[in-house]
């Protein structure tokens, strides 16, 4: 994808830490800038666009996932619960002002801006790589953050592409069980274990030696210190704190990596909130279910350049030295056959280590968003593509591909999908099936397809 070197940084760093560092702002899904702004379009009073605010904001599912069902009313909020959603409601006011979508009268009265107008209008309109692209430009224009981070996830990982990995270990992928962790000494084993875990992850992916014993017993220390372990190991657990400490085990490594292994200069919560935003741009790729990996990765589907010759990259935004940004956004009629075989192969891939012909879609995607480093949005309008050729039978009776609709939350009693379903002919999928005609793969260990599509 482009070239292999990246040039060196450009960006300011201390301008791009003001800048990056919103004050209050903690929201990163871009859709609550639509919520916003179709609340201010219907009402004048702050008070009233915040009533407003939070039943738009339960409707289009705002919050840890987009299929997430709250369970919440927004007429009934805790007071905790209210303080929250004020806290992200002034954020989205603070950010959307500031890019010139909204503006605020002297009696504090809030209206519309003419681009929060239009970028309102082109939500409503369907036009979802329209409001995503305007917002780029009006976040980059501010920030450069993207810039920054891109060119950061090139420089100190160039050999892997800027591919960025933070592994993450539950005490049970460890081989501990939470009903028998009951004793100050099983939770350090658990860190102690995790430790020598992360020592080679660190070697494998990133061919670096670590001993991270040192900062471990700071992580131990920190923990007796806050109460939430007892200086006595040998004292007994209290089972309330297990969530607590394993969320401070979590957060205390992904720090750690960020700052010291990768020695990226802001906090992990800014780090995070932009890369999730270019998640939905489609110019940086992240995931916490890529498979076979515990943990998070996150990557680039750009690159920040003055120009490139494949047809395969998207201009995105251009910075005053001439440079530009452009997404990965490779066209179907060029790239149909290798997505395909891709497509194959990391099905067989999963497959190899499943009993069932049955695979999660959003696991296949991962595998496939990665070979090909490419955004969940052109994932969706290949596979789109392919799942039509395949119904019509152009795929040469050699494919047949399946997918399923699995059941949404509403449907079941569970919380929320962790794992996104794709939109593939105006339904949600989260399961896939591929059956290839005996013979077409001479080795399923290999999942060598020498097939070719049809027609385009």
């Amino acid at each position: 994808m482009g070239p292999e070197r990246r040039r060196p940084f450009t960006t300011s760093t201390s301008n791009t830490r003001r800048s990056m560092e919103i004050t209050k702002p903690k929201f990163y899904l871009l859709e609550y800038f639509y919520v916003l702004l179709k609340s201010v379009k219907e009402y004048n009073d702050r008070d009233q666009i915040f009533e407003r605010f939070k039943v738009l904001k339960q409707e289009h599912r705002l919050g840890q996932s987009k299929y997430k069902t709250f369970g919440i009313d927004p007429e009934n909020l805790t007071r905790a619960q209210v303080e929250k959603y004020k806290y992200t409601f002034e954020g989205v006011i603070e950010e959307a002002k500031s890019y010139g979508l909204i503006e605020e009268g002297p009696d504090k009265s809030i209206s519309l801006k003419p681009s929060g107008l239009k970028l309102l209008s082109q939500y409503e309109n369907q036009d979802l790589s329209g409001f995503y692209r305007s917002l780029l430009t009006l976040m980059e224009g501010r920030h450069k953050a993207f810039r920054y981070i891109i060119e950061f996830l090139y420089k100190t990982s160039d050999y892997r592409s800027g591919l960025f990995v933070f592994p993450i270990y539950s005490p049970r992928q460890l081989g501990f069980e939470k009903p028998t962790m009951k004793k100050t000494s099983d939770l350090i084993r658990y860190t102690e274990s995790l430790v020598e875990q992360l020592q080679k992850d660190v070697h494998t992916h990133l061919h670096i030696r670590r001993d991270l014993k040192g900062k471990n017993a700071e992580l131990i220390s920190t923990l007796v210190s806050e109460r939430l372990l007892s200086a006595n190991v040998s004292d007994k657990f209290d089972p309330k704190k297990y969530d607590v400490v394993t969320k401070r085990c979590r957060d205390f490594w992904i720090k750690y990596f960020l700052e010291e292994i990768y020695g990226f200069k802001f906090s992990w919560s800014s780090f995070e909130r932009w890369i999730y935003r270019g998640k939905q741009c489609g110019i940086i790729h992240a995931t916490d279910y890529y498979p076979h990996f515990n943990g998070k990765l996150v990557y680039p589907t750009s690159v920040v350049v003055k120009e490139v010759e494949s047809r395969d990259f998207t201009k995105l935004y251009t910075y005053q030295d001439g440079f530009s940004l452009f997404a990965h956004n490779p066209k179907w009629e060029t790239n149909q056959n290798e997505f395909l075989k891709l497509l194959v192969d990391s099905y067989f891939d999963l497959r190899r280590s499943n009993r069932s012909n049955f695979i999660s879609l959003p696991s296949v995607r991962e595998l496939v968003c990665y070979r090909l480093r490419i955004s969940e949005a052109v994932f969706g309008t290949f596979l789109d593509h392919t799942y039509k050729l395949n119904l019509a039978g152009k795929l040469g009776g050699r494919i047949s591909i399946s997918l399923e609709v699995d059941k949404l939350p509403e449907e079941t009693k569970a919380q929320y999908l962790v794992k996104e379903p794709v939109m593939i002919d105006g339904k949600y999928r989260n399961i896939i099936a591929i059956d290839v005609a005996k013979g077409e793969i001479i080795d399923e260990q290999t999942s060598k397809t020498p097939f070719r599509l049809v027609a385009n």
